[in-house]
């Protein structure tokens, strides 16, 4: 049987457990980014920056010339995620790669060369794996991510 708790205990716990829950799912989506998104020098996989709150990304990293055509060994997402900041209220996050050529190695603009909007040859990442991830069904894609993290946050309270 369930432990029951008094109303006012219950409304810091599910604040708690809210907070945790944001820094965990976004853990966990960063990950996801390095993990599903394209890795040729390590540079992009390397870039993403997670701050509190609705903020933007700033983009000052540029692009490496000569761009290197031999993939890099992809390390484990988790040795080069960047550092969550620990969130005291519910501001939440954003997350953001500082790459000035994000938005092509996303899929987000087009190309005339290059990757080609994820289909080419030597692209190491699924075509359009950004917009899949986020914009995925119900159940699928960075809402598994978020619901399973959630749920498993809350079980603890």
């Amino acid at each position: 049987m369930a432990k029951r708790k008094p109303l006012n205990q219950l409304i810091p716990d599910v604040k708690k457990a809210l907070i945790e829950g944001m820094e965990e799912a976004t853990e966990g989506i960063t990950v996801d980014l390095i993990d599903r998104g394209p890795y040729w020098s390590g540079l992009f996989a390397k870039s993403w920056m997670v701050v509190r709150g609705q903020s933007s990304i700033p983009k000052y990293i540029p692009r490496q010339y000569p761009v290197p055509w031999i993939e890099g060994t992809k390390p484990t997402p988790k040795t080069i995620a960047p550092i969550i900041p620990k969130n005291e209220d519910l501001r939440g996050y954003t997350i953001g790669n500082m790459t000035e050529y994000s938005g092509y190695a996303m899929d987000l603009w087009p190309t005339n060369r290059g990757r080609k909007g994820g289909f080419a040859k030597n692209a190491t990442a699924m075509p359009n794996w950004f917009q899949n991830y986020v914009d995925a069904p119900q159940g699928t894609g960075m809402h598994l991510r978020v619901d399973m993290t959630l749920n498993s946050v809350f079980r603890r309270y």
